[in-house]
């Protein structure tokens, strides 16, 4: 997961919300409705006093919590936490979409507090952004559903069991391949009181706003194609109900007038051409391979799940043998000594595997070497097991 380069840089900044009212609202129980109740915020020149009256939604059930919007930092305050001011001040302008609607899971509730977009709003503007000058900036915020403390992003348990996979997705547009890593250029976070803040920065896709936007927030690393389901005939992104894990989904309220179907469909075609360049029809030109990561390449050609043993060592304390659930999803999780790992949720039904054969789930190299080469693989049993284990390059 990736760590904020700015938190440790800037003091906290206290919230500032009287603690007569907080402690008024921590005495209300959740309220049972029979339906979903999803209700945004447009106009936020008295935020306080709108979120006390109006209070914030929760799906999760059939439960609502009135408190919700009073309970966390504003968008606002979440960027002067990370220094930075003018954000926080395009966070409190007309043009800023509060939303405060909650998603809760039996572990974790995520929570999208808003949104804003525009050009040079942020005292930090990254040299990756796209679409000019302009960017959207959505501020999220997940913490434990039984109040336990997320871990701050300086301990080693930070990313651990909770990381998150936070993107925007666009209707129409396949969420494997147009996601944060395509649309955008990454965030920021930090924990305080026991809440995990994430600032999302991604390029301004307001002029997709004749389709649905949303941000997803999933489990793991990477983008899970097993959470959501993708409708290729609409277009549409939903929950997959049968994902036994975190699969929040946040629908983006941007005004139609946005929609500019002209630049957004050169943005799409910039994206496909960069993922898949030699259908674009331009020359396709590859960067020139160090001598290390030759040798590298070159290496990894002849490993195999037949022979990975003759090559790379195992390490003992990675290997996990592993049952599938109804859903037939595995879960695993490992670390190496050098701070390498992951949190993984598996649907094997995406992997063709025989018994008794061993698949390599993709390979990493610290430093692009082949001393920092890591492997992790999977063989099927036979037995309706699987074990997992991890490699790394030894003496052999």
């Amino acid at each position: 997961m990736k760590k904020s380069n700015m938190s440790d840089k800037f003091p906290k900044v206290p919230l500032k919300v009287h603690e007569a009212v907080l402690e008024a609202l921590d005495g209300l129980d959740d309220l049972e409705t029979g339906k979903e109740n999803i209700i945004m915020f447009r106009n936020r020149k008295n935020k306080y006093a709108a979120a006390a009256i109006i209070g914030a939604a929760v799906i999760a059930a059939g439960t609502v919590t009135c408190y919700a919007a009073l309970k966390y930092l504003t968008p606002s305050q979440a960027a002067l936490e990370l220094g930075d001011n003018k954000l926080a001040k395009a966070f409190e302008g007309e043009d800023a979409i509060p939303i405060n609607e909650t998603q809760k899971y039996d572990d974790y509730t995520i929570s999208l507090l808003g949104v804003a977009s525009g050009a040079d709003i942020s005292d930090y503007i990254s040299p990756d952004a796209a679409l000019g000058d302009s960017t959207m900036y959505a501020v999220l915020a997940m913490e434990k559903t039984d109040g336990t403390p997320m871990p701050d992003t300086s301990s080693d348990e930070y990313g651990g069991s909770s990381a998150f996979f936070a993107s925007p997705y666009i209707q129409g547009l396949a969420p494997k391949d147009f996601n944060i890593y395509t649309l955008g250029t990454g965030y920021s976070e930090f924990v305080k009181d026991g809440v995990q803040y994430r600032l999302l920065e991604f390029d301004d896709i307001s002029i997709f706003a004749d389709r649905t936007i949303y941000i997803g927030v999933s489990e793991g690393m990477a983008y899970d194609v097993s959470a959501y389901i993708f409708d290729e005939t609409t277009g549409k992104i939903s929950k997959n109900p049968a994902y036994s894990g975190i699969n929040a989904l946040f629908t983006l309220p941007i005004d139609n007038s946005c929609a500019d179907k002209k630049a957004a469909q050169e943005f799409i075609d910039k994206i496909s051409a960069e993922m898949h360049p030699s259908k674009s029809g331009k020359p396709v030109s590859q960067p020139e391979m160090s001598d290390e990561e030759k040798e590298l390449d070159a290496f990894m050609s002849q490993i195999t799940g037949e022979n990975i043993g003759e090559y790379l060592e195992r390490v003992e304390s990675t290997v996990q043998i592993l049952t599938p659930d109804k859903d037939n999803y595995i879960e695993y999780s490992w670390e190496l000594e050098s701070g390498a790992g992951g949190n993984e949720k598996l649907l094997l039904d995406w992997i063709d595997i025989a018994p008794g054969e061993t698949k390599l789930l993709g390979w990493s190299s610290s430093g692009g070497t082949i001393e920092g080469l890591c492997v992790p693989t999977l063989t099927d049993n036979g037995d309706g097991t699987y074990t997992f284990a991890a490699y790394i390059y030894g003496q052999k």
